[in-house]
C-alpha cells in the first residue's frame, strides 16, 4: 500500500507577521489573508484533478487547525486526525521570541541541518534527527489511517523542509513552502521499521 499525501502549509497567522517562534507558547489565529488563503486552497483541491482527498489530519496548533477546518468543509470531511507530531519545529528556549538573537540561533540550526549536521539541536529544543523521526511517525500514521485514499496534512512549513533530507535521502527544496502552499509526498508505511518517503512536488 502506498498512499499519497498532500501536505498544506496552513494559512498566514498573526506570528507570520510578528516573526514570533511559535511552537507551544504562541497559538495565533488566522489572519484575514491567512483565512482566504485556506478558502483558496480548499477551492484548488475541489477542483483539482487526480484522486479527491478522503482523509484530513492537522497539525494541533491553532493555525494549523484553523485552516483544515476552512478546507473540511469545502470538501464534506472532518478533521479525522490531530497529531502532536505535527507540530512545527521544536525551537525550545527560542519558543515564544521574535528578536534578532533568536533569529540568528535559528539560521544557524537550520543551517547545520541543511548541510547534514542533524545532531545540531536548539537549546532545549529538538535536534533534526529527532524532527524527521516525529515527521516519519506522523506520516506512517497517515498513511495506514487512509488506506487508498488521497490525504491531506495541514501543518507546517518549516518543519516538513527541515525534515524532508532526512526523510527522503534527498537534498533540501531550496525555498519554504509558502502559507497556503501545498507539496505532494509519496508514503510507503510497508517499507519496515521506517516508511519509505517521497518528495513528488515541491512548488517554487
Amino acid at each position: 500500500m502506498v498512499a499519497e499525501i498532500l501536505w498544506a502549509r496552513h494559512g498566514e497567522n498573526v506570528a507570520n507577521l510578528t516573526r514570533t517562534f511559535s511552537y507551544r507558547v504562541f497559538d495565533g489565529d488566522l489572519t484575514d489573508t491567512g483565512r482566504q488563503q485556506a478558502e483558496d486552497l480548499a477551492s484548488r483541491l475541489a477542483v483539482g484533478a487526480g484522486e479527491p482527498v478522503g482523509l484530513l489530519a492537522c497539525s494541533p496548533l491553532r493555525r494549523a487547525r484553523q485552516t483544515a477546518e476552512i478546507v473540511g468543509r469545502r470538501l464534506g470531511l472532518a478533521v479525522a486526525l490531530e497529531l502532536e507530531d505535527l507540530r512545527e519545529v521544536n525551537v525550545g528556549e527560542l519558543d515564544g521570541r521574535s528578536d534578532a538573537g533568536s533569529w540568528d540561533t535559528y539560521t544557524q540550526v537550520v543551517t547545520a541541518w541543511q548541510a547534514g549536521g542533524t545532531g545540531a539541536r536548539f537549546p532545549g529544543g529538538e535536534d533534526g534527527a529527532e524532527l524527521a523521526a516525529r515527521i516519519r511517525r506522523a506520516l506512517d500514521t497517515v498513511a495506514r489511517a487512509a488506506g487508498n485514499s488521497r490525504s491531506l496534512v495541514v501543518a507546517h512549513g518549516a518543519n516538513i523542509r527541515a525534515a524532508l533530507p532526512g526523510l527522503t535521502g534527498g537534498p533540501d527544496p531550496g525555498v519554504d513552502l509558502r502559507t497556503g502552499g501545498t507539496a505532494t509526498l509519496r508514503v510507503d508505511p510497508a517499507r519496515a521499521p521506517y516508511p519509505l518517503v517521497q518528495l513528488l512536488a515541491w512548488p517554487v
